[in-house]
């Protein structure tokens, strides 16, 4: 090993390890972080708005701008986390009174006196081999749902510390990620050792996919939200304002989606007499709540990340079980991020592989004692 090569691996060996301490120091702010730049480049095109009117004045613009971003997120949040809160806790009370009184059994055995019950009644001794008890499934099922309620809304409370502290990280990041945060995009852009056409495709790729997800995913939330929150109240369901702002939440996930929130309670509607509204429910959550979700998100997500509809889907669930709730956004940017690198590669390295065919080895074996001939016949001509 040369002195040269040895000063490399010297410094790698260090340049590695201090990396790794990095990591370890920023660990625990991560996931507030990914946030932050997640917002930074969902606000990026408004606060080059803010940029422009202030002047160029950059510390002046990421002020505003993130004094913008909290007043959209604050102010909603306390118009509606009254409404939301009060609805909450009387829905919490409601299941543990109906759960302690016996209402909630009576109802669920009451469904026997309905049509639905006595279609099941009519059709229960054909099935009766697969011991199928409907009233003992639900009622296990409800049961499991309000202690699971009555369990976690303390935990709200307890986690309340850890979400104010990241909720002032990411408000504290905001500022300097947005005054700074150009310096610090070239300063690492220039470290990554690729040509500048290929080094802005993949940034480019980035910040489409994230922007695209996050602007799909919020719309998607917000309408379906409102259109589930409609429904209820036009059925007459209580808590119609905390079960949309549940179908918004659910929304985000890409299995069940609003479905979980809207099909218990079209099922409750129906285990209370009135399958006709319950029936109307469940086509109108079909049709117009979940629908709608195949609607929005091709047409925001899918049009701008150019990403197939099934690798996008994967993609979402693969985040969700790797990153958590975050996945949901970093997962379509891996997938995103991975298509930009093999279209380089495609363009730069397996085309150039086409261009150039190997010859094959008869033709070059039956080339060469034709170049001999040749040669040995032009010989005696060369010698004097």
């Amino acid at each position: 090993m040369t002195r040269q090569q040895l000063f490399a691996a010297f410094f790698f060996a260090v340049f590695l390890f201090l990396l790794s301490q990095l990591y370890a120091l920023f660990a625990i702010f991560l996931k507030p972080l990914m946030w932050t730049v997640i917002l930074v480049l969902t606000f990026y095109p408004i606060f080059a708005v803010f940029l422009r009117w202030l002047g160029g004045r950059r510390s002046a613009a990421a002020l505003a701008i993130t004094m913008f971003i909290l007043l959209l997120v604050m102010v909603p949040l306390s118009l509606l986390s009254s409404l939301l809160t009060t609805q909450m806790f009387e829905f919490d009370d409601g299941m543990k009174s109906a759960a302690e009184s016996g209402q909630l059994q009576n109802l669920l055995s009451s469904w026997r006196d309905t049509a639905l019950g006595q279609l099941w009644d009519k059709w229960s001794p054909r099935i009766a081999r697969f011991d199928i008890d409907v009233p003992k499934l639900l009622l296990t099922a409800a049961n499991n749902t309000t202690q699971y309620i009555v369990t976690h809304v303390p935990d709200v409370a307890k986690n309340l510390l850890v979400l104010l502290l990241n909720a002032s990280i990411v408000s504290f990041s905001l500022f300097f990620l947005f005054r700074d945060g150009e310096e610090f995009f070239h300063a690492f852009r220039d470290l990554i050792p690729m040509q500048p056409h290929h080094k802005e495709a993949i940034f480019h790729q980035f910040y489409e996919t994230v922007s695209a997800v996050v602007q799909g995913m919020v719309v998607t939330a917000v309408v379906q939200g409102i259109l589930a929150w409609i429904g209820f109240s036009v059925v007459g369901l209580h808590y119609s304002f905390f079960l949309g702002c549940a179908s918004a939440v659910a929304s985000l996930q890409p299995l069940g989606g609003a479905a979980a929130v809207w099909l218990p309670a079209a099922i409750y509607i129906g285990l209370n007499g009135s399958w006709p509204w319950a029936i109307g429910l469940i086509v109108y959550g079909v049709v117009v709540i979940s629908g709608i979700d195949n609607v929005i998100k091709p047409l925001i997500i899918g049009e701008r990340t150019k990403l197939p509809t099934l690798f996008l889907f994967f993609g979402i669930l693969g985040g969700l079980q790797a990153y958590g709730f975050l996945g949901v956004f970093l997962g379509p940017v891996v997938l995103a991020t991975i298509m930009a690198f093999v279209k380089i590669y495609r363009q730069e390295y397996a085309h150039e592989q086409e261009a150039e065919p190997p010859q094959p080895l008869t033709q070059s074996v039956a080339s060469e004692p034709i170049a001999i001939e040749h040669s040995a016949s032009q010989s005696p001509k060369a010698t004097p």
